[in-house]
């Protein structure tokens, strides 16, 4: 009878051992299958399809009203607004395509003693850092570099569902553009517009 009851006994507990050992499997499995869905929502990158051929960048020289733009736009843009600590923004600019609406001007900008065209042939910017602001607001802090100069500057961007919009202001004599022998009369205003495509 007893040797009955421990067998009984032994059954119980290897019927109980197991069960608990079923459990923590499940468990560590479910817990396994959480981290990797996780992991692959947060990896789960879905950035802004940008409109490249209907991009473009103005500015406006302040002291003399003047305005314009550049071409020649090679750029990349890995922008996710829910996650713009991973966001990308750098490209060029074609120094040759500067438009103010004045021929001559225009001619004048590419000598030495402004841009510089055939020594520095594009303007480049290449961002460092990303940061969410306000509702739909963001600043992007990067290297800007003119004629051979480069220093850091902060691109504001403002985004909806069909434009992404930047603004920043710089002093052209920073980078060796000296318009005018006055800083202040050097300020440019520029604005960066990129249409996003559906």
């Amino acid at each position: 009878m007893k040797t009955f009851l421990n067998i009984l006994l032994s059954i119980f507990i290897v019927q109980g051992f197991c069960q608990n050992n079923s459990i923590d499997n499940y468990q560590v499995q479910t817990s396994n299958s959480n981290s990797n869905a996780n992991y692959v929502l947060i990896n789960d990158y879905v950035g802004l399809d940008v409109d490249k051929k209907n991009s473009k960048v103005s500015f406006e020289f302040v002291s003399e009203d003047t305005f314009g733009t550049i071409g020649g736009l090679d750029f990349r843009i890995d922008f996710n607004p829910n996650d713009p600590e991973n966001a990308v923004f750098k490209g060029t600019a074609e120094v040759k395509t500067l438009d103010t609406d004045n021929f001559l001007r225009d001619g004048h900008l590419m000598w030495e003693k402004f841009f510089y065209k055939k020594k520095y042939p594009k303007i480049a910017f290449s961002s460092k850092q990303v940061v969410a602001f306000e509702k739909n607001t963001f600043k992007v802090i990067g290297n800007l570099t003119i004629k051979g100069v480069t220093k850091e500057v902060i691109v504001t961007f403002s985004l909806d569902n069909k434009k992404l919009l930047g603004t920043t202001t710089i002093h052209t004599s920073d980078y060796g553009v000296n318009i005018h022998d006055e800083r202040e009369k050097n300020k440019l205003n520029v604005k960066f517009h990129f249409p996003i495509l559906k």
